[in-house]
């Protein structure tokens, strides 16, 4: 087993640490290294509407650093994800967690999440990550006719305008991930209007790998039609009926099938692990040492079918 290969992995913030935001992240961050892998995807704060500062920043930058690891992509926040440290705790319904939403039809709200999208490429940009993965939440409905569409992406895309220039002059851009709450169809037409309006050099796919296995089971059109796009990845496995979050192998997903049409991509590996270790009865250095050893096979696996293909 190559260990010195290129292996991506995502960071959780998990309540276990008093200091979970500071020094039980700084822990996990060296297991993750001490297991061999080389580049991380930031997770911490990823369904929240706070607001990093500026210390908040450069401490995370200097964490990662000090682990010896490299950022990969950074998930941003859209404001709409109730998931939250406060949502956690059960928040009264004042304390919402939700009110920063880029796809708001009321201005202030909208602009309120601009200012959020902006605040996680800051942080992609410090970390030297080159993109922010991002929800944008389509339903079926979204699609059901020519007003629901236009009520959609009207505001959708005034904010992604808003941000444009502001990711390219930091070099950070936006990879929109494919979710779990339309069909593949649908989440197909989404980046349809998306790349069709918006440059590879700001906007692109995550492939999230379990996600697509639900809307489409064994397939993988997603990568077919918009490779070309392909920016970012969150792999974990499933059996096709919930978002179990899965390491590799350890579901029903076609492992084969899938690393062979990444590798038919410019996909710049490493693939992004998202799987979070609450899945597995196991010591956090025992499951990060456990996760390297499939990131490697799947790295091995990625690299032979781009070696037989330039052959």
């Amino acid at each position: 087993m190559d260990t010195q290969m290129d292996t991506c992995i995502t960071v959780w913030h998990w309540p276990k640490h008093e200091r979970w935001y500071d020094e039980g992240v700084r822990q996990s961050l060296e297991l993750i290294r001490e297991a061999g892998f080389t580049h991380i995807n930031w997770n911490p704060d990823s369904g929240s509407s706070y607001l990093l500062a500026d210390a908040e920043i450069e401490f995370t930058r200097c964490i990662i650093a000090e682990a010896g690891l490299k950022t990969h992509s950074v998930h941003a926040s859209n404001g709409v994800n109730p998931i939250s440290e406060l949502a956690h705790a059960g928040p009264a319904p004042f304390a919402i967690e939700t009110r920063k939403n880029i796809l708001s039809p009321h201005e202030w709200q909208r602009q309120s999440g601009v200012e959020l999208l902006k605040n996680r490429v800051d942080l992609a940009a410090a970390l030297g990550a080159p993109n922010v993965v991002l929800h944008v939440d389509i339903t079926d409905d979204t699609f059901r006719n020519t007003g629901a569409e236009q009520s959609f992406f009207e505001p959708l895309y005034r904010s992604l305008d808003d941000v444009e220039a502001y990711c390219l002059e930091r070099k950070v851009q936006i990879a929109v991930e494919t979710l779990v709450k339309a069909s593949a169809q649908n989440y197909l037409k989404l980046y349809a209007r998306l790349f069709d309006r918006y440059k590879s050099n700001f906007m692109g796919l995550c492939y999230d790998s379990g996600h697509w296995e639900l809307i489409e089971p064994g397939k993988v059109s997603v990568l077919e039609l918009y490779g070309d796009r392909l920016l970012a990845t969150h792999i974990h496995d499933n059996f096709g009926a919930m978002d179990d979050h899965l390491l590799p192998f350890d579901g029903r997903l076609d492992w084969n099938a899938i690393t062979k049409a990444i590798a038919a991509t410019n996909y710049a590996t490493p693939l992004n692990f998202e799987t979070p270790m609450d899945r597995y009865v196991l010591a956090e250095a025992s499951y990060y040492q456990q996760a390297h050893t499939i990131a490697v096979r799947l790295e091995e696996m990625i690299a032979a079918a781009r070696g037989k293909a330039a052959n």
